[in-house]
């Protein structure tokens, strides 16, 4: 358990690596994968490992964290949208591996990052309105 835990915080950026880059998300997805597949790694540890990577993913992406709008076709350009498209291409099932929005928007870490409530709401828009573009391309299921 703790294998995965650190090499999945290192894979992923652990403190939110501003450098992270596909590849490193496409590892991190991999330890994923192994972490859901191994017979030891419980449910809650799995559940951490998940919301950790897709934290780091989001916050990586600048517009995520200033929560500037954009139109739904500039999703594409994020690293978010990158690494579902990553999953999905790699077989995985991505409704397995990728947190609800629900899931996300529960973290402390937004509480921390968004100490205005009218930022955090601007923030749960731009995610839904993500799972909503991702949605009907067929990626994610809403």
């Amino acid at each position: 358990k703790q294998w995965y835990q650190r090499r999945v915080a290192i894979t992923a950026g652990g403190d939110y690596n501003p450098n992270l880059e596909d590849m490193d998300v496409k590892k991190a997805l991999d330890l994923l994968q192994g972490a859901a597949e191994d017979e030891t790694v419980s449910n809650e540890v799995f559940e951490k490992l998940r919301l950790e990577i897709w934290c780091a993913v989001i916050m990586k992406d600048d517009w995520w964290t200033k929560c500037h709008l954009v139109a739904p076709d500039q999703i594409e350009q994020t690293l978010f949208y990158r690494a579902v498209i990553l999953a999905y291409n790699s077989g995985m099932l991505v409704s397995h591996f990728l947190p609800t929005v629900d899931q996300l928007l529960g973290l402390e870490t937004w509480g921390e990052v968004f100490v205005e409530e009218g930022r955090r709401k601007q923030f749960e828009y731009i995610l839904r309105s993500g799972y909503e573009q991702m949605s009907t391309l067929g990626l994610v299921s809403h």
